[in-house]
């Protein structure tokens, strides 16, 4: 996993930069377990605004997810409030026992409560629009944005956990309040495979299924069925399609972007470069949407009661 962290880490500093016409400010919290830090860019020009959290992949940083995903032109346009916080040691606690954490200081550090501080700061400066904050987050830091909506389900209108699956232990118990939930996962991807992943040495340590973490959300959020529409596919090179999967009777939306014959990438009309030996461990890319766009339609109606 350290090689594929490495990996997902790489293609992210290999990402097209965006347009950064906006100041940037780094928010600094002092916690019981050290300093947090988190990037914000703000769109809203002073006003109370929508905030995105978009936490980034292990071995990853705000800077490098910054890069990967295209969060820049959708807040200018919609004037929202992004804010990048960064892991320690680059990673996230998603709650799992993985590679022995349960005995290694990450365990100790409480990403939940970090997340709380972040935005009860922004909801001091008044800056944020309470009813209106989303939480996307890519391979590790899609793990926590599972996490964040079992145990913190109470502070966001909506969530995007992308090229992640969820945790066993979540699969058992998660009781913060249901909210709307998008993802996306690639049916060929090395580093969170489709088909889950087993416990190895520990059985907290399982992830299910990609088929089944949807079969969760949708009976979480209240679906009573499944529709099912394939994307155009705008790239017939890429040897990929992308098929929606959307609860339907939902209380609470839901849904997939499955990527049939996908790698460990989210969708996107940019070319990513990166090193051969990187791509062939990531797998293949599609390009039939830009998922930073797709979220945002997603999340755009969505509010907190």
């Amino acid at each position: 996993m350290a090689l594929a962290s490495l990996a997902a880490a790489l293609v992210m500093l290999a990402g097209v930069l965006p347009a950064l016409g906006q100041a940037t400010t780094t928010l600094s919290f002092q916690l019981p377990g050290g300093n947090r830090t988190a990037l914000m860019v703000d769109h809203a020009q002073g006003r109370r605004a929508p905030v995105v959290l978009v936490l980034h992949d292990e071995n990853g940083s705000p800077e490098q997810i910054r890069r990967y995903f295209t969060w820049d032109e959708v807040g200018g346009r919609e004037k929202l409030i992004v804010v990048y916080p960064q892991g320690v040691r680059g990673a996230w606690n998603d709650g799992r026992p993985k590679d022995g954490r349960r005995f290694n200081p990450l365990a100790r550090v409480d990403d939940v409560a970090f997340i709380r501080t972040l935005l009860s700061e922004l909801e001091t400066r008044g800056r944020l629009d309470r009813r209106r904050v989303y939480v996307v987050g890519v391979g590790g830091g899609g793990d926590m944005v599972h996490r964040l909506l079992c145990e913190a389900g109470d502070l966001f209108a909506a969530g995007a956990p992308l090229l992640a699956s969820l945790s066993i232990i979540w699969a058992r118990s998660c009781p913060a309040p249901a909210v709307p939930v998008v993802m996306v996962a690639g049916t060929e991807d090395r580093i969170t495979p489709f088909v889950g992943r087993g416990s190895g040495s520990d059985p907290d340590s399982a992830m299910v299924s990609i088929a089944d973490t949807l079969a969760f959300y949708r009976a979480r959020n209240g679906c009573t069925g499944t529709g099912e529409r394939a994307l155009p596919d705008q790239d017939g090179t890429d040897n990929s399609r992308i098929t929606i999967l959307e609860g339907t009777g939902c209380r609470h939306a839901t849904r997939l972007y499955r990527v049939d014959g996908g790698g460990h990438h989210t969708p996107t009309r940019v070319e990513r470069r990166m090193r051969p030996v990187v791509g062939a461990m990531l797998g293949q890319a599609n390009h039939d949407m830009e998922t930073d766009e797709e979220i945002w339609a997603f999340f755009a109606d969505k509010r907190r009661p």
